[in-house]
């Protein structure tokens, strides 16, 4: 493996960094860590050792890479063309980084992954699996299989395809979860094709190396041997010379800087790699953000002005070893002129599981440094079970949050003046119960940039709800300086969720699911004491998202 990590200005934070490194050695971190000895982090062993199964999942995952070709082979001889990967989180964001960085292999299926219970993403999703009947599998993943979004995604699709397959439906299904869980039941009782069992000791946003990452993958046609080889020499590195480890470095960076209070983890990265950003995104904010503490992930795309900079960041440049750009380099200079620290990963796409290995190992190290356990996520069912409530509630009194619609008399000032109160503010947040689109990925880029300029905050944006098992434990946890703007689409025709014997419906459709999971957690920062503006949107979401761009320009000259 010929990862290389390379550093800039860092000389104020030189001594602070070297001696962690040898608080590292002293406390035997590595030899604990390969033990599982929960101590490195917390006295009570709470989801820690039975955590970090990871650590040697770049070896355990090679006996299953024969089945898993088998079952690729044949899928390909029956001529399936497309996988769709239905789930959230950890389930879902490094088989679509892998997607994306790598694609499939010649002759093999695409995958498209569904992770928004918006009812346009789903309608778009079912337009494109009706039109080709028995020439998709359909991937339910779920390490706990209770997700409530992913058995609505179950619901939805299984009683489509039975609709136009029949009873053999079952065999375009295949589940992706723990041993005996719920969707292992389900799964059996509907007759899918294989349920494919994780690992009950990895966390689900460490599982890029499991069974939930590299099933899907292998079902795209990688030879997972040599996708694996990278890992498995950074985990034998790390049996090795652990002081040599690129994961321990990264690691004391990340968390030494972090204590001085260096904790926006800046990540400056070509739009081909955007996917790899989001799982990033997810380790790092959901493993750090809790009891105070928190490292918060922003991720830039466009050429941010270097004046929104404050001294709070952390810098990541990632760039690819096969399209390297003259922005990405000019980028790089300025923030290095500007004496701001920079860490630079080069990233050879066949190296990719080496990568996933790096940041695992390095948000442990990090936790340790914190001092807090990256292995649980103690705020997430906070807003889960303000979810559950709101469904809960009559539909005629399902008004909730108090939203600000776009277009009324009194949202422009409201919106100015929360914009423009900064109150101790280190971050906005942008939470965007949105139909996802590419158009509008680039609209919020643009909006997240007015927003910097304007405030001078780090600003980052994410689609509800997923966010809410990525960076949505980080809102809740962290030391309470964020300010969030939800953005949230109130769209008028209706996707019913379909009830199956095996399965009830969580909701009764996706409307109704999707507003109270944005409406849940809108009252949860509340509670929580945060600063939040909650916008309602009826139409054009991304003619709105770029009026509201316009309308922050317009601001800044006033």
């Amino acid at each position: 493996m010929s990862l290389k990590i390379s550093t800039y200005n860092l000389e104020r934070w030189q001594e602070n960094l070297s001696r962690a490194g040898r608080e590292l050695s002293e406390i035997d971190f590595v030899n604990r860590l390969l033990i599982r000895d929960h101590t490195l982090w917390k006295e009570i062993d709470l989801e820690i050792s039975n955590r970090l199964g990871w650590l040697d999942c770049p070896t355990r995952m090679i006996p299953l890479v024969e089945s898993y070709r088998e079952q690729a082979e044949k899928l390909k001889k029956e001529g399936i063309t497309g996988l769709v990967l239905l789930g959230m989180g950890g389930s879902a964001l490094a088989p679509e980084a892998i997607s994306q960085i790598i694609g499939p292999a010649a002759g093999f299926p695409r995958l498209l992954m569904l992770d928004s219970t918006c009812p346009s993403a789903v309608r778009s999703v079912a337009k494109l699996t009706a039109e080709k009947p028995g020439k998709q599998l359909f991937l339910i993943s779920s390490k706990s299989g209770t997700t409530a979004e992913t058995l609505s995604f179950l619901n939805f699709f299984y009683h489509q395809q039975q609709e136009i397959i029949g009873p053999e439906a079952g065999q375009y299904f295949a589940a992706i979860t723990d041993p005996e869980t719920p969707l292992e039941k389900i799964a059996d009782r509907l007759g899918f094709r294989w349920v494919i069992k994780g690992f009950p000791d990895v966390g689900g946003r460490f599982s890029a190396l499991s069974p939930f990452g590299l099933f899907p993958a292998a079902l795209m046609g990688l030879n997972l041997t040599d996708f694996l080889q990278s890992a498995v020499m950074s985990y034998e590195l790390l049996k090795r010379a652990p002081a040599n480890h690129p994961g321990l470095i990264l690691g004391t960076l990340l968390g030494r800087l972090a204590t001085s209070g260096l904790d926006k983890l800046t990540f400056i990265m070509p739009s081909s790699l955007k996917s790899l950003g989001r799982w990033l995104e997810q380790l790092i904010a959901e493993s750090t953000g809790k009891e105070g503490q928190g490292i918060l992930p922003v991720l830039e795309s466009l050429p941010f002005p270097e004046e929104t900079y404050g001294p709070n960041r952390l810098f990541v440049f990632y760039e690819r070893e096969d399209g390297s750009d003259i922005f990405f380099r000019q980028k790089m200079e300025k923030i290095k002129q500007l004496k701001h620290p920079i860490i630079h990963l080069t990233l050879k796409p066949d190296e990719l599981a080496g990568h996933f290995y790096l940041w695992e190992i390095a948000t442990a190290v990090a936790g340790y440094f914190l001092r807090i356990n990256p292995f649980d996520q103690p705020d997430v069912e906070l807003t889960k079970k303000k979810t559950r409530e709101l469904l809960q509630t009559p539909l005629a009194d399902f008004t909730g949050e108090k939203l600000l619609r776009v277009d009324g008399d009194r949202f422009l000032s409201e919106f100015k003046s929360f914009l423009q109160d900064k109150n101790h503010s280190e971050y906005l947040a942008l939470l965007c119960f949105l139909p996802p689109s590419e158009t509008l990925d680039v609209a919020l880029d643009n909006l997240a940039l007015q927003l910097a300029e304007m405030t001078r905050l780090p600003v980052t944006w994410n689609f509800g709800p997923a966010y809410l098992h990525s960076t949505g434990q980080l809102h809740k946890g962290d030391s309470g300086q964020g300010k969030f703007i939800g953005l949230v689409y109130d769209e008028p025709e209706s996707i019913l969720i379909p009830e199956l014997e095996a399965s009830p419906a969580v909701a009764p459709s996706f409307n109704l699911l999707f507003k109270a999971q944005a409406l849940a957690d809108l009252t949860a920062l509340r509670e929580r004491a945060r600063q939040v503006l909650g916008v309602l949107i009826k139409e054009n979401p991304v003619g709105v998202i770029f009026g509201l761009s316009e309308m922050v320009r317009k601001l800044k000259t006033v």
